[in-house]
């Protein structure tokens, strides 16, 4: 939970996000699609150091877009404030967070991407903000029995903190996910 040697393992507030995609404009024409709904946070952490201890909701959007062939511009916009609290100690929350996220495909399988930073506007006065850049490469293997390995490698930067002691500057995040084969029904 801070420099040194001294390390936790905590479970931190859980999200629930629920989008309605919207049938305009349509997408077969504009290569556009967004969606809106309710942004749920459970205070079901179990460390004084992670969590906010409180209940909040709010709205959430999204958009996807593809400009030019290979090309995907997206973002996921979600506002939560406090409504209940889990102790005496909670304060008040009012964020705001934004993820930027930009893909561009290369071909055979491999992928430049921008999706792993998560921008953070705490709205209360003197509560911490956090602007992140994120890069990395990917790449898909297809394997004989229909299933996909997807591998990603990706660094990602603060590029802007705010009231934000515990924060990394740098980080860099490697990925594998198993991708099944689509089933039909």
């Amino acid at each position: 939970m801070g420099k040194g040697a001294s390390t936790a393992t905590v479970y931190d507030d859980r999200q629930l996000l629920d989008l309605f995609i919207a049938p305009w404009p349509n997408v077969e024409a504009t290569s556009f699609r967004w969606g809106i709904g309710p942004y749920f946070v459970f205070p079901t952490s179990n460390s004084e150091f992670t969590g906010h201890g409180a209940w909040q909701a709010g709205p959430a959007a999204g958009f996807a877009y593809r400009t030019v062939r290979g090309l995907k511009i997206s973002g996921l916009l979600q506002q939560a404030t406090s409504f209940a609290y889990t102790s005496r100690r909670s304060a008040p929350v009012t964020s705001l967070t934004f993820q930027p996220i930009i893909s561009y495909q290369l071909g055979e399988g491999w992928y430049l991407k921008s999706s792993d930073a998560t921008w953070t506007f705490n709205l209360r006065h003197n509560s911490s903000t956090t602007v992140p850049l994120s890069a990395g490469l990917g790449k898909v293997w297809k394997l004989e029995s229909g299933l996909s390995i997807d591998t990603t490698g990706s660094g990602e930067w603060t590029l802007y903190r705010q009231f934000a002691d515990q924060t990394e500057q740098f980080s860099l995040n490697f990925q594998l996910t198993v991708v099944p084969p689509r089933l039909l029904f």
